[in-house]
């Protein structure tokens, strides 16, 4: 079987300008940063085919507009971890919050009746956009978790709050984090790193999309509960919940 790099066809003067040479090096860093961390990787790829198990077997789903939002949740999750191995770490951070945002909409229309009417028809006048945007607002949703599962509530809050801090919006620690600065006695230079090889950035956006991936499971769980426990994901979103 030829191997994965070898059917992959390059067009002709493919990296020989910024952008598909930037684009070349984002995706040589993947394999690159599974090596040195395979246990990370794992646990990534664990979350993923429990996101798979349960999206591939949502026929006649009990919620279906929750049934919609997992799978979303599940492409931000990927996106996440593609940006994460890659070495786009600020960039990665909007996308988990992406993922858990779709698993904390789904619980909170799950809950709420009448409010998937109102995610539904939020296009249709500027009224329909107010009533979303009030009905949906970040504290409202989090007061639905709290009372579905104090303990997750909890966990949950401090993730979502780690992924505005670290580059989901404009904050000190995603800018800063990835910048550099050299140093002259007449100057100072300061650059970014597009795509970062730090291990201990690496290390904790590893862990953190792990985090994320599990934290939007439990909370489809609460919805699809039945079918997570026939399936037998319950089991191990409980494993995981003891190692991350």
């Amino acid at each position: 079987m030829p191997s994965a790099e070898s059917t992959i066809k390059v067009p002709p003067r493919w990296s020989d300008d910024p952008l598909s040479a930037f684009l070349t090096d984002a995706f040589k860093n993947s394999p690159a940063s599974f090596v040195p961390r395979p246990g990370e990787f794992d646990m990534l790829l664990r979350i993923h085919r429990n996101f798979a198990k349960i999206c591939d077997n949502l026929s006649n789903p009990p919620d279906f507009l929750a049934a919609l939002l997992i799978v979303r949740s599940h492409g931000a999750y990927l996106a996440a971890v593609r940006q994460t191995t890659s070495g786009h770490l600020p960039e990665s951070y909007p996308l988990l919050r992406a993922c858990l945002e779709y698993a904390l909409y789904a619980l909170h229309i799950n809950r709420n009746r009448g409010f998937g009417v109102v995610w539904l028809k939020r296009h249709e006048t500027a009224d329909s956009i107010k009533a979303m945007k009030k009905a949906f607002q970040h504290v409202k949703v989090m007061e639905t978790l709290k009372a579905a599962d104090a303990p997750l509530h909890t966990a949950l809050e401090t993730l979502y709050e780690r992924t505005i801090d670290f580059g989901a919006h404009p904050n000190e620690r995603g800018v800063a984090g990835s910048m550099t600065m050299t140093e002259s006695p007449d100057r100072k230079d300061f650059g970014a790193k597009l795509l970062d090889d730090d291990d201990l950035a690496l290390a904790h956006a590893a862990k953190t999309s792990a985090q994320i991936g599990l934290g939007a499971l439990l909370l489809f769980e609460i919805i699809f509960r039945d079918r997570f426990r026939i399936l037998g994901i319950d089991l191990d979103l409980e494993t995981l919940r003891r190692i991350l």
